[in-house]
């Protein structure tokens, strides 16, 4: 870790710049609760008016379970690097940051650490509180958690996409402004990644071609391993998957970022 001592201080900046608007902690608190109060509401309702115990393969209290971990998984690996790339790039800050002694994608990835940490202390540990409370209420009803695949499933996830992230953050320096193709991107991310509505309800046609996306290894393939729907081959064919995209993206960062680099010194002179 010594040759990254020096970038550890951007995840200090990060959670410090994170915490330093106590309103803004408040309302992402705020909002994570009350997606989930919803889309309970919802569910619950959905369950109610089928008259069924189980759809697709989810009881109710799976249901609540898989809510409450999306959206701990979707916050924990939440990157945010393409924004700060695409903030840069509209402020032209960018430049000196380019000239810095730094290796830049690095610099990113230790600031998205920050982020996921923040994430991880103001809705991870919440989150996990909440599930264990709700084991304690349903007992034997609550499905049975399987932690040890879900970490490197985790892991996998949040490195996915930081490097996803940063190439679609590398996009800015083709359109300058992000601001309407980062909220398209987050509606296409979060249906496709199961956080609203898991993909085991999509239509046949569509489930297995989603599941093969991006966006599915990011937040559905975790939670569905901490659930335990994915064991033996199916398990370790969703690692596979994991996997083959982390590469994808990590070769296509490194490639993309070259590139564009030259083309911003070019335009720039």
């Amino acid at each position: 870790m010594k040759p990254f001592g020096k970038y550890r201080r951007f995840t200090r900046n990060s959670i410090s710049r994170l915490l330093s608007y106590r309103a803004n902690v408040l309302l992402f608190l705020f909002g994570n609760i009350l997606q989930t109060v919803v889309l309970f509401y919802l569910w619950r309702a959905v369950y109610l008016s089928s008259g069924q115990a189980v759809l697709r393969g989810f009881g109710f209290p799976e249901m609540v379970v898989y809510l409450v971990a999306t959206t701990a998984v979707l916050a924990l690996t939440r990157a945010e690097g393409g924004e700060i790339i695409a903030e840069e790039i509209r402020e032209g800050s960018i430049a000196m940051n380019l000239v810095r002694p730094l290796d830049y994608r690095t610099r990113i990835f230790f600031d998205a650490l920050g982020t996921s940490a923040y994430n991880l202390a103001f809705v991870g540990l919440p989150a996990l509180a909440a599930i264990l409370v709700l084991k304690g209420i349903w007992g034997a009803a609550s499905p049975d958690l399987l932690l040890l695949p879900f970490l490197p499933a985790l892991l996998l996830s949040f490195l996915l996409n930081f490097f996803y992230d940063f190439c679609f953050g590398l996009v800015a320096f083709v359109t300058t402004n992000m601001w309407g193709m980062k909220r398209l991107e987050m509606v296409v991310a979060t249906l496709l990644s199961g956080g609203l509505v898991p993909l085991a309800f999509f239509p046949d046609w569509l489930r297995g071609f989603a599941g093969l996306l991006p966006w599915a290894s990011m937040g559905y393939i975790p939670v569905m391993v901490l659930l335990g729907k994915l064991q033996g081959r199916a398990l370790l064919e969703a690692f596979a998957l994991q996997i083959l995209w982390l590469a994808f993206f990590w070769w296509l960062s490194g490639l993309a970022w070259k590139r564009l680099v030259r083309r911003l010194a070019v335009n720039g002179g």
